[in-house]
């Protein structure tokens, strides 16, 4: 980035993160320190994968919590948005351009879920995870409130135990639901397995991420019965997205 610096606000005290030239001990923290060579390649080399996948590639706003790089990415990479964790972020992204912003996450505080409708407002689309009836009908209010839509991803827990639905049932159920409240919108599902990301061995990773698929294929296929389509089926991590590009055709 560059900036232009008066000298009266080269004074100490004025707040000034970073500058071309300066030591690296004076650099303030946190900060966000790239190789734009390396960033770039590996931007361009995710972006190739996804393509010749046929997949879609989002990326997750909290490695880098960069508007600057998120927009790199979907320049130099042909990413279609960006995840979040929480509203404040993807608040934070949308205004500064990016259009979609999945918050990959449960929003359940009915201040936030004011703050999550109001995003379409700004030019965005806004997604957000769901893994309980009883979330519909706040998301939906919220939504009707503000006159926009919120498009909704059940969440399917494939092992991480922290989040998301169990059982097949609870798919459609939460999905039926999604699709008829007013001002929302059924998008698909999410099933990201954190945990096995860092698992090392590499057969392990594998294993586990079939569990994952072999679940998400089961929930398409009741979904597809009565009548519900994904649009979006989110998953994948930097130690699983190989396998799951490999088998994006059973989605």
């Amino acid at each position: 980035m560059n900036m232009q610096v008066k000298p009266e606000e080269l004074e100490v005290g004025y707040n000034i993160p970073a500058m071309v030239g300066m030591d690296e001990a004076d650099i303030q923290t946190p900060c966000l320190v790239l190789d734009l060579d390396a960033l770039e390649r590996n931007i361009i080399k995710m972006g190739q994968f996804a393509k010749d996948k046929n997949m879609r590639h989002r990326v997750h706003g909290k490695m880098h919590k960069s508007v600057d790089v998120a927009l790199l990415q979907e320049k130099l990479g042909g990413s279609c948005g960006v995840c979040c964790q929480k509203v404040s972020e993807a608040e934070a992204f949308v205004r500064g351009g990016v259009t979609d912003v999945l918050v990959s996450n449960q929003v359940r505080d009915l201040a936030k879920i004011d703050r999550l409708a109001r995003l379409p407002k700004l030019g965005a689309r806004a997604i957000c995870c769901v893994d309980d009836l009883a979330n519909i009908a706040d998301l939906s209010a919220a939504a009707v409130k503000h006159r926009t839509e919120i498009e909704c991803l059940v969440e399917i827990d494939c092992g991480a135990g922290r989040c998301g639905v169990q059982s097949t049932e609870d798919v459609v159920a939460i999905a039926t639901a999604a699709d008829a409240a007013e001002g929302l919108k059924f998008a698909g599902l999410q099933a990201y397995q954190g945990a096995m990301q860092h698992l090392d061995d590499y057969q392990e990773r594998k294993a586990k991420i079939a569990i994952a698929i072999a679940m998400v294929a089961d929930a398409i296929e009741a979904l597809k019965s009565v009548g519900l389509e994904c649009d979006i089926v989110g998953g994948g991590g930097t130690g699983s997205y190989y396998f799951e590009g490999d088998l994006a055709y059973l989605y």
